[in-house]
């Protein structure tokens, strides 16, 4: 079995290697000397005035460079505390800002994403995992979750309240694995001593037909190697939803700059807006959503998922409404056309980013 936290923390931290790398060229370092090593102009502050090049010396310590590539992605300052609320409380706002070149009171944009998204993916496997694998080695061990909530129960770490609701979600979550999906997978019905029988219908194997998976099996025992992969994919879908979680991470970093393209595309004919302007909106925006997610992930034990996703969703479409009238300038009513654009775009790439983190999945298998 996969560590969660462990692929959440090693997929968050991919995101950041350019910003510690960057961070190589900065900071509180002695310059090479009292002269430009590229072209000779004597040096009077950290850059050579002529030509530009930094004047700090990258040949230092391997341990040095380490630490303060470090210390760069993981400085967190007072400006924390004027980012982060400001982002979340008041949409569009320090966004305005930072595009009008007020950038020193606040974290860098991409540093922020990297902090948020980090911070979302460490508590979701804690928050909605809470110790309990469906999945273990492609099953839904749903027994061994139930019998591990009775064993919290009988020892005291659980009131009767809690105990009866944490039967009922896990009841509910059962049931939706169970039930299948409509003309895809049929779902599997008890029987009357309790037991799940075998499905009336099956003609169906997961999304595919029975018949094509038997014929895929067969391509397999007859040396097919893509086959044989393919089939071992079917027959154990816990390992697939494993590695897709991997990827997902990656694919939401890719879609920063898709979402970017996506505001270039709705402002096209704003020519004071560049790629740079829309990719800062598009940093932000994400941030507040990772965000957003991990203070949502922190109640759903209080309020319920349905509570959680449905503020979710009034929230991220009233972030998204706020920064076309904010940072864009638009009214209310173009802000609310171009917000239901960007919904409608956005929705169809992210389950095309989607189906692309199940492909990478299956392809690390």
């Amino acid at each position: 079995m996969s560590d969660p936290l462990g692929d959440a923390v090693d997929t968050a931290l991919e995101h950041a290697g350019a910003d510690a790398v960057a961070g190589l060229a900065e900071g509180r370092r002695e310059a090479n000397g009292t002269r430009c090593l590229n072209c000779g102009e004597p040096l009077k502050a950290n850059y050579c005035p002529e030509c530009g090049q930094g004047a700090h010396s990258l040949r230092r310590p391997f341990w040095s460079l380490l630490g303060e590539s470090a210390e760069t992605l993981f400085s967190i300052d007072s400006r924390f505390a004027r980012t982060v609320p400001d982002l979340i409380v008041r949409p569009g706002r320090m966004t305005r800002h930072y595009l009008d070149g007020q950038r020193a009171r606040f974290l860098p944009p991409f540093r922020l994403y990297v902090l948020a998204s980090l911070i979302f993916f460490i508590l979701m496997p804690l928050v909605m995992g809470k110790g309990v694998a469906f999945m273990p080695k492609g099953t839904q061990d749903f027994a061994d979750a139930r019998a591990e909530i009775e064993a919290s129960h009988n020892d005291g770490d659980m009131t009767d309240e809690e105990y009866q609701s944490a039967i009922r979600g896990l009841d509910q979550a059962e049931q939706v694995w169970r039930g299948g999906i409509p003309g895809l997978v049929t779902p599997t019905v008890p029987n009357a001593e309790g037991d799940v029988a075998p499905p009336p219908d099956e003609e169906w194997a997961g999304f595919m037909p029975r018949e094509a998976l038997d014929a895929v099996r067969e391509a397999g025992a007859n040396g097919d190697k893509d086959a044989a992969r393919f089939a071992e994919i079917m027959d154990e879908p816990g390992r697939l939803a494993e590695e897709t979680q991997r990827w997902i991470p990656r694919m939401m970093f890719v879609l920063l700059p898709v979402y970017a393209c996506l505001l270039a595309l709705v402002y096209f004919w704003r020519r004071q807006f560049l790629f740079f302007d829309h990719l800062i909106v598009s940093l932000h925006f994400h941030s507040a959503l990772f965000f957003a997610m991990s203070i949502g992930l922190v109640l759903v034990p209080f309020i319920g998922l349905g509570w959680v996703s449905l503020a979710l969703i009034v929230y991220s479409n009233f972030y998204l409404y706020r920064l076309n009238r904010v940072v864009y300038g638009r009214g209310a009513f173009s802000s609310v056309l171009r917000t239901v654009t960007l919904d409608s775009l956005y929705i169809v790439i992210l389950m095309f980013a989607l189906l692309m983190a199940a492909i990478l999945g299956a392809l690390s298998l």
